[in-house]
This record gives C-alpha cells, structure tokens and sequence, in this order.
C-alpha cells in the first residue's frame, strides 16, 4: 500500500514538474512583439523615401540589425512608421550599412551594401546591388 501511495505521489511531482518545464520552455521562447526603432528617414526622390530601422533585443548575445526599407512617404509618429515598415519585407536586412543608394527615372534602384546581410530583396527587374567586405 504505502509503494503504491509513493508511486501515486512520485508521479504527482513528475507530472507538475513536467509542467513547470514546458510551461518555462514556452514562455522564454515567446517572440517578442517590440517594433523596430526607426534610426534614419531620407529622401530618394519625389517618390520614394529610405527607411532605415533598429532592432537591438538579444543584448550582448545577438548583433544589432538594420533594415532598410524603400517606401513612399509615411506620416506618422516614429514608432507607428516602424510599426508598419515591419509589415513590409525591407530591401537589406543586415549588419552594415548603405553606403550610396541612387534611383533613375525608371525607379531602379542602384545600392552599394557594406557589412554582413541577412536577407536581400530579389527584385533583379528593380535592383542593382553593390555589396562590399
């Protein structure tokens, strides 16, 4: 009787701890729902404005990101345009920096990219890329 009493308990603790442990799992993986910080807004032409946004949320573990963005204007508060510019699929996302960005009359874009990327818009109809070590 009292095995089957130490069973049932052990198996009480094991079950709750179990649960803590997913429960922990869960909630240190959560993605994290703070926006971009927009750093810089430029004008390209009459069209189209350059967008560059921040994303610093692993501390010392993960590198600081950078996402350019090629837009019309947007008026808005800074943190309700990054809100949106993080809807839309940005033209660099990296570790460095634009170091010329030029568009023609026909709206393609010529950029040169210094630094480590992560994603590259694919666009090769709109976009020249010029990217440097």
């Amino acid at each position: 009787m009292q095995f089957k009493a130490a069973i049932k308990l052990g198996h009480y603790f094991l079950t709750a701890y179990l649960l803590v442990m997913v429960g922990g799992y869960y909630l240190l993986n959560q993605q994290d729902d703070t926006p971009d910080e927009l750093r810089t807004v430029s004008q390209l032409n009459s069209d189209h404005w350059l967008y560059m946004t921040e994303r610093n949320i692993g501390g010392a573990t993960v590198p600081i990101t950078y996402r350019y963005y090629v837009h019309e204007k947007i008026n808005a508060s800074d943190q309700e345009i990054a809100k949106q510019l993080r809807e839309l699929d940005p033209l660099i996302s990296g570790m460095g920096e634009i170091k010329d960005i030029q568009i023609n009359n026909d709206n393609r874009l010529t950029v040169s990219y210094s630094g480590r990327f992560i994603t590259i818009d694919d666009d090769v109809d709109r976009i020249t890329f010029q990217v440097q070590k």
